[in-house]
């Protein structure tokens, strides 16, 4: 294939710099193996035909011998790594509602904009979204044993690709042209885990007027739980936020005495059950409560297992002279065959009058619990001053109550609560292309493409966990009598725990005869499933040519194209999840479906409303490309995308231009505006359920799609300067970022202290300037506006304030050729944030959030990822003869908690409710620099070996007041890894 014929609708990154090299180490794999693997990498930055010198755009180039050098990482890895990206998802579990329960899924976030705002293509076509999360394509799922090389442009290109291309595209592109097979196969050292394996086999065929490419891979990942990293295990006066909670097993009660009328009313003030230390949880105080804190983090994983698994395979026919027609089908599946998550979740929801006798009395957020209880019985008779003798029952506020915490769950094995997910997808993709004989470039393309995620986690049935708690629990109950006719009893006190499933420490007071049956939990415990699917179809046509005449530097060249997109997504639950079929708390015992709140039966987890939403989007573009001389180019783009409804239709202009100032400098330069239209999970006005930890607890957090969204819009800019001389290469690119209305969810932790501005006690309620914003906060039934009493808070997707962001991005790389018998290469990536302005944020007409910069901050529970000033990537390399080895450096700035709560000075108490100063630790989070060295052997008979040590010296990252200990945002805890990877071509 020629340069003149070659033309570009299926890559839209442009050449940059970094072009040079990765041709260069495509022709060096290319001579060190008869693969005919791809010997000429041609990048284009427009659907223009053109060479690269053409183009003028911030792009990084890939190479499979680059990425090889690299130690052949997996695709999250290597975007995690990458100096422009911030914020990435995939490589571990994060406690954070910015995943939105994706974890299983990868994705891109350059410059920390947003994974959604990062377009990822394969050949060149779009990905669809993953079904869940932030809205973008899972990377997880693309053929890893086909990829040939990477294309990272770092700034918008919507003139060029409309919707998502708001940040920047990240294309992954199959090797071109291979004859042969090729296996090969590695393994991962971990420590704490079995380690990490993966196999592939690539094979290619060329029959002359068409060739063949097929690719199967499989990687396994080994569990590793928390418990193997010492870092995580926070104690709780240093961190209360690292894992730690006050509502658990060994909880807090109310000791409840009759009333005249037959009701109840506390007969004592609140009590702490007397099993907290015994089992191992920190007595304590929150605000004037008693309290037990537990950490459930060693429930948890760090990486779950996982077994990936991909077949690829595409077709190029030559069915004339200048005509090819392309063919390529992909089905990809991730398969999570245990999750694991803590025990049980907190009682968010508390029961009603049809099941608890109490929520007559007043007590609406908590459960009740008979004197007739056998773990009461017994509890009185050990603790007679906790439980008085005229006690007639006791009462368990739901924010400090589950149902299994200390003891683990019994039905899993392992104590941990372990769920289900896995993600399939399939792809199929094809096309013609080539040039009529009057010159003009033709290429018409369709692509479908699914993705579909079935998740099952477990939670506890409210009502049903109250009739156990008075006797009337179990799947063989019949009658009213507690206890009787196979009716069955739930003791709530630590009497019913032996030992900590953790530490192994025992309770002196457990009692077996009121041990709690497995079957019992069983029965109350139940799965709710979801079932997400996501579609895309996609129907290109594009134009391309020169113009009948020429500027000083060339002719003019042009294209022109159309796009059809139409988009599915699809959610469907199971019975006790689907708020249709199961809207109530009391739908499980009593079949209503009339109820005023309709968060579903669970204690924690928010119900699913099922959705079936489509959309499609036309679209017409065209570019012009002006060589001026041979000195100065230009290009002009555009696109016009008509969404239709509410979403409504958006034109945006590009310009880029390249001014070769000499041999060795040159500048270059863009200008556009590019835009994001709301994904179909955004309009859903369905939820999802996160875990936040605020006010001294862990509360509920729904984040509900909005119909009435907006396409978000950005104008952007860069100036880029190069040199280039022998063997030296640099470029340094100041880019800018300004965003209208994006697309966030609101910020959850400014919406708490703008109505609890103390993080306790009735704050702002009441106050008619906040009814609005309180409306969004729920609290138990029948209860006042008050932290202790406040279950969830809902919040929904909205087009969100102003927000600014620029940097610099440096890269310098320089080559010798001959130095002593071999080849050296040094070279170093570099990106400075300067700044990430967001603007006040504004709630049912209250401001929640100020205006705030976001640079070198944490940015938890804000609408943005943690985004250091500085992250950079430096890299030595020596080649001789068969060897090559590598070392790189990694490095994250330090950056700052923007929180104030955590640092306050005495908010903790001890068991006698005496403050303790707390401390400061994690208010900066240190730099995380890290070393990896790879080493590379092209052995006989067509064998590589590589060997690749991450992070060499074994580095833990830096703490974070966080539940992990660390940010999982930017670091990473899997500490010193060693790889083994062999590869044989035939």
């Amino acid at each position: 294939m020629t340069k003149s014929r070659f033309f570009c609708s299926a890559s839209a990154v442009a050449a940059t710099l970094a072009l040079g090299w990765a041709a260069e180490a495509a022709a060096q794999q290319a001579s060190a193996a008869p693969t005919n693997e791809v010997t000429e990498v041609v990048v284009t930055g427009s659907f223009i035909r053109g060479t690269p010198e053409d183009a003028a755009l911030p792009v990084d180039v890939l190479g499979a011998e680059e990425l090889e050098k690299q130690g052949s990482p997996s695709t999250v890895e290597l975007m995690k790594a990458l100096p422009a990206s911030n914020g990435v998802i995939g490589d571990t579990n994060q406690f954070d509602a910015r995943a939105q329960g994706a974890e299983g899924a990868a994705t891109v976030n350059l410059r920390g904009l947003g994974a959604a705002r990062t377009l990822v293509l394969f050949n060149g076509r779009r990905m669809v979204t993953a079904p869940i999360g932030q809205g973008a394509p899972d990377i997880n799922l693309l053929p890893s044993a086909a990829i040939g090389r990477i294309e990272v442009l770092k700034e918008g290109a919507a003139a060029t690709y409309g919707s998502d291309a708001i940040g920047g595209v990240v294309n992954f592109i199959t090797r071109k042209n291979f004859d042969g097979l090729e296996v090969g196969g590695s393994y991962r050292f971990i420590d704490g885990s079995d380690g990490d394996w993966n196999a592939q086999a690539l094979w290619g065929k060329d029959f002359g007027s068409f060739n063949i490419l097929l690719s199967a891979g499989y990687q396994h990942r080994s569990e590793l739980s928390i418990l193997e990293r010492d870092f995580t295990q926070v104690p709780y006066f240093t961190s209360p936020e690292s894992g730690w909670s006050t509502g658990n097993a060994v909880s807090t009660f109310l000791p409840l005495a009759p009333t005249a009328t037959g009701g109840f009313t506390p007969a004592a003030g609140l009590q702490r059950d007397v099993g907290c230390a015994p089992l191992g949880g920190v007595p304590t105080f929150s605000g004037t409560t008693p309290a037990c804190a537990w950490n459930y983090t060693p429930y948890d994983n760090l990486v779950e297992r996982e077994d990936r698994f991909q077949l690829y395979g595409e077709l190029n026919w030559d069915i004339a002279d200048n005509h090819r027609f392309h063919l390529e089908g992909l089905y990809s599946e991730t398969d999570t065959p245990e999750w694991a998550t803590s025990p049980s979740y907190l009682a968010l929801q508390a029961p009603t009058a049809t099941t608890s006798p109490a929520v007559a009395s007043g007590l609406a957020a908590g459960y009740f619990v008979p004197a007739t209880n056998p773990g009461f019985v017994l509890y009185r008779q050990q603790n007679p001053t906790q439980l008085p003798a005229f006690a007639t029952g006791a009462y368990f506020p739901g924010v400090l109550y589950r149902p299994l915490s200390f003891s683990g769950n019994p039905l899993f094995g392992d104590g941990s609560s372990r769920g289900t997910r896995k993600f399939k997808a399939w792809r199929l993709s094809g096309g013609f292309n080539g040039e009529f004989d009057n010159g003009i470039g033709y290429d018409v393309a369709a692509t479908y493409m699914t993705d579909n995620l079935v998740r099952v986690g477990y939670d506890t049935v409210v009502s049903r966990f109250q009739l156990a708690l008075r006797g009337l629990g179990g799947p063989n109950c019949t009658g009213t009598t507690p206890g009787a006719n196979g009716c069955m009893w739930f003791n709530p006190f630590s009497n019913a725990i032996q030992t900590n499933y953790i530490t192994g420490q025992t309770n002196p007071n457990f009692n077996a005869s009121v041990a709690n049956s497995p079957e019992l939990i069983r029965w109350f415990f139940q799965p709710t499933g979801t079932d997400l699917t996501s579609t895309i179809f996609v129907a290109d046509a594009v134009l391309n040519g020169e113009l009948g005449f020429e500027l000083g530097g060339g002719a003019i060249g042009w294209a022109a194209g159309m796009q059809y997109r139409k988009e599915w997504y699809e959610a469907e639950y199971d019975l006790l999840t689907d708020l249709n079929r199961t809207p109530c708390i009391d739908t499980p015992v009593n079949g209503s479906t009339t109820c005023t709140v309709r968060n579903g039966p669970f204690m924690f987890l928010g119900g699913g409303t099922p959705a079936d939403l489509s959309g499609d989007v036309w679209a017409a573009f065209g570019e012009v490309s002006l060589p001026f001389s041979d000195a100065i180019q230009a290009q002009l783009a555009a696109r016009y995308e008509d969404y239709g409804g509410a979403v409504g239709s958006t034109f945006n202009p590009k310009l880029s231009v390249r001014w070769q100032l000499t041999d060795m400098f040159a500048l270059r330069g863009t200008v556009s505006t590019t835009f994001r239209a709301p994904p179909l999970t955004s309009l859903d006005p369905g939820q999802v359920t996160s875990l936040q930890f605020l006010g001294g607890a862990f509360r509920a957090v729904d984040i509900s799609g909005n119909p009435d969204l907006e396409p978000e819009t950005a104008d952007t800019y860069s100036i880029g300067f190069l040199a280039k001389t022998g063997g030296f290469q640099a470029a340094i690119d100041f880019w800018n970022f300004d965003f209208a209305n994006p697309l966030v969810t609101e910020p959850v932790g400014g919406m708490f202290a703008t109505l609890f501005p103390t993080g306790a006690g009735t704050g702002n309620c009441g106050n008619a300037a906040f009814a609005g914003l309180q409306s969004r906060f729920v609290f138990g039934t029948g209860l006042a506006c008050n932290v202790a009493n406040l279950s969830r808070i809902r919040t929904f997707v909205v087009n969100g304030p102003a927000v600014q962001t620029n940097g610099v991005d440096i890269l310098v790389n320089y080559d010798v050729d001959d130095i002593w018998g071999g080849r050296a290469a040094v070279g170093a990536t570099v990106t400075y944030t300067n700044k990430y302005s967001v603007a006040a944020t504004t709630v049912e007409g209250v401001v929640v959030s100020p205006a705030f910069e976001g640079v070198n901050k944490l940015n938890y529970q804000t609408q943005i990822v943690p985004v250091p000033n500085w992250k950079a990537q430096a890299f030595a390399e020596y080649s001789t003869g068969p060897h090559n080895i590598r070392l790189t450096l990694n490095h994250i700035d330090s950056y700052v908690d923007q929180r104030t709560s955590p640092y306050l000075p005495n908010v903790l108490q001890d068991a006698t409710g005496a403050p303790v100063p707390k401390s400061n630790k994690g208010q900066k989070i240190d730099a995380f620099t890290t070393l990896d060295a790879t080493y590379r052997f092209q052995a006989p008979w067509d064998t590589t070996i590589i060997l690749d040590i991450d992070n060499l010296f074994d580095t833990d990252p830096p703490f974070a007041r966080l539940d992990l200990g660390y940010d999982p945002f930017t670091a990473n805890p899997l500490g010193r890894t060693i790889k083994l990877s062999a590869t044989k071509r035939f």
